[in-house]
């Protein structure tokens, strides 16, 4: 917008390097935009009327009911979209899922009363997640790893002794082995080999 100066030092033809860049505080809106941008009518109480937009008549036929969004409803009511944290607490829990070895039934059951998810496909996609996420921790926290299943099995060959389930015991020390690397495979018989 042009104040009246500078309007008129246009109009007289003089420079405008004397004119500051910044607009001065007293200036004056033009008459012609503000009618421009007002309502083209107002109501009986002198509020603007503003036109709605024009619809393109489509040549096919629709639904009357296809251009109202969608509408909530008591049985499946809009699950609000989760925050990031709320992302990563599924993530997690779909992890556990999978650990659990749950059947996908059950899985998208859990998922629609835990987290009111009945689409299968979101189903399937944080379960995609969760196993891509559970590969990265095994790849990158490989000795973090092989310590908590080390100390889990003797917890469990603790236990075992405890109940006098003596090849349960045995059991999970030779897998202590294997993971620790001090058994590779089944010993064999001198006379058996090749």
């Amino acid at each position: 917008m042009l104040d009246l100066s500078e309007a008129n030092s246009y109009s007289l033809g003089k420079s405008d390097a004397h004119q500051e860049d910044t607009p001065s505080p007293d200036l004056i809106t033009d008459p012609v935009d503000v009618l421009r941008e007002s309502a083209p009518s107002e109501d009986a109480d002198g509020n603007p009327i503003w036109p709605q937009p024009e619809r393109k008549e489509s040549s096919r036929k629709r639904h009357p009911n296809c251009s109202q969004p969608p509408r909530r409803s008591i049985a499946k009511p809009f699950a609000p979209r989760p925050s990031r944290q709320e992302t990563e607490r599924r993530i997690a829990e779909a992890q556990l899922w999978i650990a659990q070895r749950l059947p996908l039934i059950e899985i998208r059951d859990n998922a629609a009363r835990n987290w009111g998810i009945t689409n299968t496909k979101t189903v399937s996609r944080y379960l995609a997640l969760a196993r891509e996420r559970m590969v990265e921790e095994l790849i990158s926290n490989r000795l973090q790893h092989q310590a908590e299943q080390i100390f889990a099995l003797n917890e469990l060959a603790r236990r075992a002794m405890d109940k006098e389930q003596f090849n349960a015991a045995v059991g999970a020390y030779r897998v202590i082995a294997e993971i620790g690397g001090m058994l590779r495979a089944p010993l064999k018989a001198p006379e058996n080999r090749p």
